[in-house]
């Protein structure tokens, strides 16, 4: 998940540093929480996270699950 309430990041989260080109309205965080959802309730994609985003939240990711 992400989120703007960047105010207390906790274990396995992380800023996303390139929040405005990936189309975020405000600075963002990956929360640790992973859930699914239908893909009839994504309404419109709002951007992309750059590759650097992706190297942290795949690093949150291995910290959450134990994988690393």
């Amino acid at each position: 998940a992400i989120t703007s309430k960047i105010d207390n990041i906790g274990y396995g989260e992380g800023l996303v540093a390139d929040w405005q080109k990936s189309g975020l309205l405000k600075p963002s965080v990956f929360k640790s929480i992973i859930f699914t959802i239908e893909k009839s309730s994504i309404y419109k994609k709002l951007g992309e996270i750059s590759d650097n985003d992706k190297s942290t939240l795949i690093s949150c990711l291995n910290k959450i699950l134990c994988l690393k």
